[in-house]
């Protein structure tokens, strides 16, 4: 007797959706009563030493780190911390530009400054930018764990040595252009800063998607509105704002 062959049928594999490879970074909660911190320092051994302490104190969690100016902004609006750990002066943009260009962005979020940087004009803008707390980083790491224990629970932390400095600040007159700081466009201060790390009005405006024509004519609004004639007076202007590190250029 013939045995019958049965032809079997393979099924086609079900067509899944496929994902971009790059996804932004999943925001994930704190352990209960534990504030999710987000350190930016661009020195990495300090940048580890911190994220360290933050990691084993019992009142926070670490939520990421960075070491320049341009990741602090992206980090900060990607896993929105509830207490920022922020240098002064970094490579390319500086703390004070940092805090500009969140805004009011993150409202709920605190800033702890920790940076070597106490000159009266520095503290002014930080004072401006609404920061919570400031420990220098020529002071012993127990005060940025003290600092931080306060921040996480509400308060602010500023030490006698700082509030001495915020007291001369505004008793002083201010710095030449000081003001102007704050009438400048998020783009206008972008492209000073581009200027000031020596690129030219071509590689300005590749890097920002403008025409030449625009970033020439930027350059020369920003000339105007600071009272500088030269691009050596825009540097140093920059620079006296903390907008970007001198050393790092």
């Amino acid at each position: 007797m013939k045995t019958s062959l049965r032809k079997i049928r393979v099924s086609r594999p079900t067509a899944y959706p496929t994902f971009p490879l790059t996804r932004k970074p999943t925001i994930s909660s704190a352990p209960a009563g534990k504030k999710r911190v987000l350190v930016i320092e661009d020195q990495s051994a300090v940048c580890d030493l911190v994220a360290e302490m933050v990691h084993a104190h019992p009142r926070c969690d670490l939520a990421g780190k960075g070491s320049d100016g341009e990741s602090a902004v992206e980090l900060a609006l990607q896993l929105r911390p509830d207490i920022l750990v922020l240098d002064v002066i970094m490579p390319g943009v500086g703390g004070i530009e940092v805090l500009r260009r969140l805004g009011g962005s993150l409202p709920a979020m605190k800033v702890l400054i920790f940076s070597g940087k106490q000159e009266p004009h520095i503290v002014r803008a930080l004072m401006q930018a609404g920061i919570h707390g400031f420990v220098n980083k020529n002071g012993p790491l127990s005060e940025l764990r003290k600092a931080l224990e306060a921040v996480a629970l509400g308060n602010t932390w500023f030490n006698e040595d700082f509030s001495r400095t915020v007291r001369q600040a505004l008793a002083s007159p201010a710095h030449l252009g000081e003001g102007v700081i704050d009438q400048l466009t998020p783009r206008e201060r972008e492209i000073a800063v581009l200027i000031a790390q020596s690129h030219s009005s071509k590689e300005v405006a590749g890097r920002l998607n403008i025409s030449i024509k625009t970033a020439e004519n930027h350059r020369a609004n920003l000339m105007r509105k600071l009272g500088v004639r030269d691009v050596a007076g825009l540097v140093r202007f920059v620079v006296r704002q903390g907008l970007v590190d001198p050393a790092a250029e």
